[in-house]
């Protein structure tokens, strides 16, 4: 990380990283992205959200390798570990698809952690990395943040707005297909309505410490494991949670 991206991180919140992806690792990835997604439709009963407003392939990880690879991403993960530290893991994953002319997002303001015992305006507890498989503009329906709201109160009320887009200070994140953006998870964030008449399709991965437990629902399956233990890969055991929950981290 350059000095300008840690202050724009600490003072803001959030970091975008254009060109993330090579145009040939994008196609390699839109690739495995769309079979995940066939085999998710193909089957009603597998994991995650079918609504209006979302499709929600819950843990891509579990469908093709090349999106587990992208957890460590040479590109990304550097950045994300320097932020969060050497005990960096994942605490869930996600391929969002955005349907054409929502008329309600599925999220609206709000942040993601409010775990006791922790004074979060001055803490980094988790970390979410979202990686661009379409174009997305003002337009698309992609997320849109409050800078510097991380540091907020705990008991902070944040004002009401009936479009999400019109709260004071709140900027959209845009986009082309292979950027990356990160941020602090106690950040305000919210979905935008898609008012395009195309899909948004994006990545999510949220990392923690070593310490938090997997979000339900996303523990890794045995097959992965046994791969990673298979791999000796201190990052790939470490980011699927194999190690010691209160001394695991990366020294390398």
């Amino acid at each position: 990380m350059t000095d300008i991206q840690r202050i724009q991180f600490e003072a803001q919140g959030y970091l975008t990283l254009p060109g993330a992806l090579s145009d040939a690792e994008l196609a390699e990835i839109q690739e495995a992205a769309a079979m995940a997604e066939a085999l998710w439709r193909s089957d009603t009963t597998r994991l995650g959200m079918r609504t209006a407003a979302l499709h929600q392939v819950q843990a891509p990880i579990e469908y093709d390798d090349r999106l587990l690879a992208l957890l460590w991403h040479p590109a990304i993960f550097p950045t994300v570990r320097e932020l969060l530290g050497d005990d960096v893991t994942m605490i869930d994953n996600d391929l969002f698809l955005t349907p054409p002319r929502t008329t309600k997002t599925h999220a609206d303001w709000h942040h993601d952690v409010g775990m006791q015992g922790i004074y979060h305006p001055r803490s980094l507890v988790m970390l979410k990395v979202f990686i661009l498989l379409s174009d997305v503009n003002e337009n698309s329906g992609g997320t849109t943040v409050l800078p510097g709201s991380h540091r907020f109160p705990m008991d902070f009320k944040l004002p009401k707005a009936e479009n999400p887009r019109k709260l004071p200070g709140a900027v959209q994140l845009t986009g082309k297909a292979g950027d990356a953006y990160l941020f602090n998870c106690r950040l305000y964030h919210c979905a935008v309505n898609n008012d395009s008449d195309h899909w948004r399709r994006v990545l999510i991965h949220n990392y923690g410490h070593f310490w938090m437990k997997v979000w339900q629902g996303y523990e890794p399956s045995a097959r992965l494991l046994a791969d990673a233990q298979a791999s000796g890969d201190p990052v790939r055991k470490q980011l699927l949670g194999i190690g010691d929950a209160y001394g695991q981290r990366l020294t390398g």
